[in-house]
């Protein structure tokens, strides 16, 4: 077992931290021993062993910094990293290998970051990261407690975080960090052995607009339709609203936003299960950004009722206005159960994802867990995809503020469909867009981590999107693409031919 002698300021923190690293992520068994110092050190006997004349013992160490603020620093913008970081460059395992930056920490007497200690090594390794420090300022989103800027949404901008401005969002940089630890750890003590890891894709969708022509008047609809060909020339999109505005309104299967057949016919042909994310938010608390449907349309429970039978997941996507009101998000959830209830719907797990990433830090999280949730998985920014959390791991939280490990666990969500392709954040075309999620998905991949993806139901509308999204399930993120090439020749056209004809409730007069 691991020893980990370690200083005794902010316990709490410290224990959270090395429960997430060295037990859940790799796995081992190890205990703590409190005392003073500038270090913490691992070791795999006890000091016990070197007083009875056994050779030294041979030790990890790295320095101690994030955690030994001072308190009257603590959360604040002094306590931030210093820019622009350290950069330093690891042990070579191969031609990939790419410097690390140094979030927290300190270089060795030699003035390097990586030095051994004792003649050879013998006595082991000095590490100049602050391994358990930078990975609690990016697991429990130090900076956003600390820095209070906030777009219009109320959102943390990704553009301002340090990972953005240091240029790693696009890598999962806890992993690294995780992964140096371990390959050092296997070098003093090859007796040791991790734990093993799977892949996992998590595909969701949170629905906004379950149904284009829900709550929109004829004079709306000839708008948007106007606007698409005018202004955007998406002309595509245009046609497909004029269709359903000059055919009956009633006639809910061709409406272009109902892609939930398709959606899961695709999932389901890939090997995977995809989450379906509701707003539960009363209609009279509602406003333009809280989606077009009420959750006690019989359509809509219809829908939830298909969902579940077969074997996809429904979760919470919490309205616009719940960001800092756990009342409402605890209502809204308890209106989801009830209405899942109520149609037979049972699951073991709840989780969701708040509407707009509006998250903030670490208020939502407690709110989730005062409510009863089991997940959240809001974490991607929406102006920029990427390693919010800098890890691809889904990890228990931590409260900085009441200073506790919560029951709740985040999955962190890398990719947004709307952060891609929306000309106010990247912006990307379909081929850019296609290739920007294959690379974070390789990046979770040589961990064996988790990739979560968010694509909208009402984000298929045109042909370009529809390829981007096929593409990606079907040639690289289910486990039976992986095994047997690509199959997007032979399937797409069997999906696109079902994806209208099975409909929640064929011909029923859509709510006003």
């Amino acid at each position: 077992m691991l020893t980990i002698y370690s200083p005794p300021a902010r316990a709490a923190e410290r224990e959270y931290i090395y429960r997430v690293i060295l037990g859940e992520f790799l796995g081992l068994d190890y205990t703590i021993a409190y005392r003073d110092g500038e270090h913490v050190e691992l070791t795999l006997t006890s000091e016990a062993t070197v007083e009875r004349g056994n050779p030294p013992v041979r030790k990890l160490r790295m320095p101690d910094v994030l955690l030994q603020t001072p308190d009257y620093l603590w959360l604040t913008p002094a306590s931030l990293p210093k820019q622009p970081l350290d950069w330093f460059m690891p042990p070579a395992k191969g031609s990939e290998e790419k410097p690390l930056p140094v979030i927290f920490g300190k270089r060795g007497r030699a003035g390097r970051y990586l030095e051994t200690l004792g003649e050879e090594g013998e006595a082991g390794f000095y590490l100049g990261l602050d391994v358990f420090g930078s990975g609690l300022f990016m697991l429990t989103r130090y900076e956003e407690v600390a820095f209070r800027e906030r777009d219009r949404h109320g959102r943390f901008p990704g553009r301002r975080s340090l990972a953005c401005r240091e240029s790693f969002l696009h890598r999962p940089i806890v992993n690294e960090y995780v992964e140096l630890l371990w390959e050092l750890l296997h070098k003093l003590w090859p007796e040791l052995a991790r734990r093993k890891r799977e892949a996992s894709v998590y595909l969701s969708h949170d629905v906004d607009y379950p149904f284009y022509v829900y709550g929109r008047s004829r004079l709306r609809m000839i708008r948007d339709i106007l606007m698409d060909a005018l202004r955007r020339r998406d002309f595509e999109s245009a046609r497909k609203k004029a269709g359903i505005f000059l055919r009956s309104r009633r006639a809910l299967e061709r409406d272009p936003y109902n892609t939930f057949d398709w959606l899961m016919e695709l999932s389901e042909q890939a090997g995977l299960r995809s989450a379906f994310f509701f707003i539960t938010e009363e209609q009279r608390a509602k406003s333009g950004l809280d989606g077009n449907y009420s959750i006690d349309d019989p359509v809509i429970q219809r829908l939830l009722q298909e969902i579940h039978a077969r074997g996809h997941e429904i979760g919470l996507h919490p309205g616009y206005h719940t960001l800092l009101n756990p009342v409402r998000i605890r209502s809204q959830y308890e209106k989801l159960r009830q209405i899942a209830e109520d149609n037979g719907i049972r699951q073991e797990v709840w989780g969701g994802r708040q509407h707009y990433l509006r998250w903030r830090a670490p208020d939502t999280w407690q709110f989730w867990e005062d409510a009863g949730l089991d997940y959240d998985s809001t974490l991607s920014y929406a102006d920029r995809a990427g390693f919010r959390c800098g890890v691809c791991y889904e990890f228990p939280v931590f409260n900085l503020k009441t200073r506790r490990e919560l029951a709740l666990r985040e999955r962190p969500l890398i990719v947004m469909d709307q952060t891609i392709l929306h000309p106010e954040y990247m912006g990307l075309g379909p081929e850019q867009a296609y290739e920007t999620i294959r690379s974070l998905y390789l990046e979770c991949r040589k961990y064996n981590g988790d990739f979560t993806l968010l694509w909208h139901n009402s984000q298929l509308v045109k042909s370009s999107d529809r390829s981007v999204y096929r593409r990606l399930v079907l040639e690289l993120l289910g486990p039976n693409s992986r095994k047997g090439g690509s199959r997007e020749n032979r399937l797409s056209d069997s999906l696109e031919r079902r994806a209208g004809e099975r409909c929640v409730q064929k011909n029923h007069q859509p709510s006003p």
